[in-house]
């Protein structure tokens, strides 16, 4: 603040000295004596009786005029030091590191929104399906998965809709390291004598998963040529079952961010596979993996090679025929309802929690 913009204020002592010379001009006939007995009662002075000779008019103008000066000048010193808060700015929020170090008590969570088809009231349904995992800090730890029905049915009349029995109760299962009680038997537990064991792209467990390197060539070729089962004959996989193996691969949401891009470049070197930028069936941008043979496709962020989404696609038409007869092509989609326009067959989401279901 300049000297030459502060304005002196009025002591006490000042402005007692004008409100007398003031009060000394009062007449009852006064034009100004009720706007004077208005300020002065506002300001909490009571209105002395007149003393001595008069004052020139003159002076009474001066003294309010000075008055109003000095009220204004207030208002301006408080104007001066007071400035409104300036209006709060909305940052964007700041995404979640999904791929930090966890502390301990922590839990990597996944979930899993499908559609499974089913057989109600004798016609071919689409019921709803909810898988949610709970992975420990330490994956060697037990692990919580969680099966449910959610309730929502496509392809039947929302009469018969209602009846349909998916109100059941959660199935929760628990299993050291990955290994759940209820899953098929382990890989390689009967693996006939010469033969390579299957390895666990279809059930991926802890260690499995923790033998994954980001390692284009080699994923690639895993991607081909690893056995699945005992009874493997060598053959390159399609890249629907590649597909498979991806996706079976990240719906867990364990493993490193390295090792999702790495899978999926890898896929792009299977015969029948690709991978192409694109969006999901909801609009969100992604890194769109197909297989040419099923027309199933994988939607991942493009930023951190998560799993957003599963189309499985329509199923391959059947070959029918009968001996003396042209053969003709029907599929199985006049057997199954369509489920609505957009929707994937899975969708996936993945967080971190402190508690484990």
């Amino acid at each position: 603040m300049r000297e030459d913009n502060v304005r002196k204020i009025w002591s006490e002592a000042e402005l007692d000295s004008a409100l007398a010379d003031l009060n000394s001009d009062f007449e009852e006939d006064d034009g100004l004596a009720f706007a004077r007995a208005s300020l002065l009662a506002a300001a909490g002075v009571e209105e002395a009786p007149p003393a001595g000779p008069r004052r020139s008019g003159a002076w009474r103008w001066l003294a309010v005029a000075a008055a109003v000066v000095t009220l204004v000048g207030g208002l301006g010193v408080a104007t001066a030091l007071w400035t409104p808060d300036p209006p709060e700015i909305s940052r964007p929020a700041v995404p979640v590191d999904l791929d930090r170090p966890l502390a301990p008590g922590e839990f990597r969570y996944a979930q899993k929104l499908g559609w499974e088809l089913q057989i109600r009231y004798q016609q071919a349904v689409w019921v709803q399906q909810k898988v949610e995992l709970w992975i420990p800090a330490d994956p060697a730890g037990v692990w919580h998965r969680r099966t449910m029905w959610t309730g929502v049915v496509q392809g039947l009349s929302p009469a018969d809709a209602q009846h349909v029995q998916v109100d059941l109760p959660p199935k929760d299962e628990f299993g050291p390291g990955g290994v759940f009680p209820g899953d098929l038997p382990a890989p390689g537990a009967s693996t006939p004598p010469g033969r390579t064991p299957p390895q666990q792209w279809l059930q991926p467990d802890a260690a499995f998963v923790a033998s994954l390197v980001p390692d284009r060539s080699n994923l690639a070729t895993r991607l081909k040529y690893d056995p699945l089962n005992n009874f493997y004959n060598g053959r390159e996989h399609s890249a629907t079952e590649a597909l498979t193996m991806v996706r079976s691969v990240l719906e867990l949401g364990l493993a490193p961010k390295n090792v999702r891009f790495a899978l999926s470049d890898a896929f792009g070197r299977v015969s029948g596979g690709f991978v192409v930028p694109g969006h999901t069936p909801d609009g969100r941008p992604a890194s769109i993996l197909g297989a040419k043979d099923s027309d199933q496709r994988l939607y991942l962020d493009p930023a951190t090679a998560r799993l957003l989404a599963w189309d499985a696609g329509q199923p391959a038409p059947a070959i029918t025929s009968t001996p003396n007869s042209t053969p003709s092509r029907t599929t199985t989609e006049r057997q199954k309802p369509q489920r609505r326009p957009g929707d994937p067959t899975s969708v996936y989401s993945f967080a971190i929690t402190q508690t484990p279901g």
